[in-house]
């Protein structure tokens, strides 16, 4: 099979290749080749950097993988009406071997294959963004993926749902999800993504109603979708967690009681992540992914149960190591006792995750935090803290909801169409977006020490230093 590499001029290292017919028949691989060909490269096994990449015609022995891929680089075959489904050679190949295989249970379901062969041969999906499907009832729309061959599989649906808090379910709502998945869509389930949704696959547009009226019956609310408040992701907190520093599941459920409009009809510039993390370990990730990120803190210094200490070290536990990794050398042990400096620790939960005997303080609430995000115009961006300490008191945790409201309302006035929470902030900078919100600003927000002598003086600062000069 003749294959053509681009390859390092210096150490022949070959830095890509593709089949020879797959390049002739294949336009996005034709326009990543030419630009490979003039793009300057760096070379991964000699390190020198090359203007050109050198290009080579290969004959590759024919052997089992080469008649794979020569198999799966061929254009599909139109399959006539009635006759059996068109080779997958990729999927079978991904059958084989002692070990259980998703395709095996892929083919079980509703799901088109030959969308899956051909994600497989291109290696890349064949879904692509389609937008939203508007439906009556359903302010927020319904998720749709285009396709990129609709002669196999014409554009595809998904609906979500909003998972029960701590996503604990009964038998009789999972048994639901599943008929309404058997029903309408192509039998598959997608649980817990990125927002902890749950999303019913392939659902045909003129089954959609239907759709959303069985997951409503089923206790389910539908929406997560569009420029609006998302799903709010929480940790599975008190319910088996013993780090849990707030009631993140309880949190959650105020969340929609306060907010369910907002998550349900869209209106602001763009769309709107809560992420609810019950303490520092933030095991929901929400200070990357979270536009506004709720994380459980403690003010006092974390507490030690000396005889607890005593007994973990004597059984070997290694209490030197851990105060030797403390990120600011707060922590002092002698030997026989430990000792904590409440002014320096920062309350990162290290020691308290390696040691049972150390343990968190008390005066608990929660820390604000927004702007955090993976995407976006200005890349991946880690979120400012607001807030550092708010009082968490349930069961409405109104002074916590207060500031997140306000938040997105100064978002919702300022932000420009399409511009996501972090990088409004990194447009108007910290100092002003926490002016808006009415909240001080702080030095630990600021990225870097100002560069300018420029000071900009407000109207009140120039009346009130009249005033003292009169």
């Amino acid at each position: 099979m003749l294959m053509v590499q681009l390859a390092c001029p210096r150490c022949g290292f070959v830095i890509e290749q593709y089949g020879a017919a797959q390049l002739e028949a294949d336009t996005q691989k034709q326009k990543r080749y030419q630009y490979l060909r003039k793009k300057q490269t760096l070379c991964p096994s000699c390190l020198s950097q090359t203007a050109k990449l050198e290009e080579r015609r290969v004959e590759v022995e024919a052997g089992p993988q080469a008649e794979l891929m020569a198999e799966a680089e061929a254009p599909p075959e139109a399959v006539p009406a009635g006759e059996a489904v068109a080779p997958t050679p990729l999927c079978d190949e991904l059958e084989r071997g002692p070990w259980p295989s998703h395709v095996t249970e892929l083919k079980q379901t509703r799901y088109h294959m030959q969308m899956y062969e051909e994600g497989l041969r291109q290696k890349r999906t064949q879904w692509g963004f389609g937008g939203y499907t508007s439906i009556p009832g359903v302010a927020s729309g319904i998720l749709m993926r285009a396709s990129a061959r609709p002669d196999i599989a014409k554009g595809a649906n998904l609906v979500r749902a909003f998972c029960p808090s701590g996503t604990f379910y009964s038998t009789q709502t999972f048994r639901a999800l599943c008929d309404v998945a058997d029903r309408h869509g192509y039998g598959i389930l997608h649980l817990h993504a990125t927002t902890c949704d749950i999303e019913v696959l392939g659902v045909p547009k003129e089954e959609l109603r239907a759709t959303v009226d069985e997951l409503v019956a089923a206790g389910l609310d539908v929406g997560s979708t569009g420029d609006a408040y998302r799903n709010c992701q929480e940790c599975i907190g008190p319910l088996r967690c013993e780090m849990v520093l707030v009631d993140s599941v309880a949190m959650r459920q105020a969340y929609f009681t306060r907010f369910l409009d907002d998550v349900q009809y869209p209106r602001f510039p763009h769309k709107i992540k809560f992420k609810l993390s019950g303490c520092p370990n933030d095991c929901t990730r929400s200070q990357q992914k979270g536009d506004i990120a709720i994380v459980g803190v403690f003010r006092d210094p974390p507490t030690i149960d000396a005889a607890r200490l005593e007994g973990w070290v004597a059984g070997g536990g290694d209490i030197a190591h851990i105060v030797r990794m403390c990120p600011t050398r707060a922590m002092e042990w002698d030997g026989r006792r430990l000792a904590i400096d409440a002014d320096g620790c920062v309350r990162c939960m290290y020691c308290i995750n390696k040691c049972p005997a150390v343990r968190p303080g008390g005066d608990r609430g929660v820390a604000v935090l927004a702007g955090g995000k993976m995407r976006g115009k200005y890349g991946p961006l880690q979120p400012f803290v607001i807030a550092p300490f708010v009082p968490a008191v349930p069961p409405d945790f109104t002074e916590v909801f207060d500031l997140c409201a306000k938040i997105t309302d100064v978002y919702d006035e300022h932000a420009r169409r399409k511009e996501r929470l972090g990088d409004f902030i990194y447009r108007t900078g910290i100092d002003q977006f926490c002016r808006l919100v009415g909240v001080p600003s702080a030095p630990q927000q600021m990225v870097s020490p100002r560069i300018n002598p420029f000071y900009h003086w407000t109207p009140e600062e120039l009346q009130a230093s009249r005033k003292e000069a009169d």
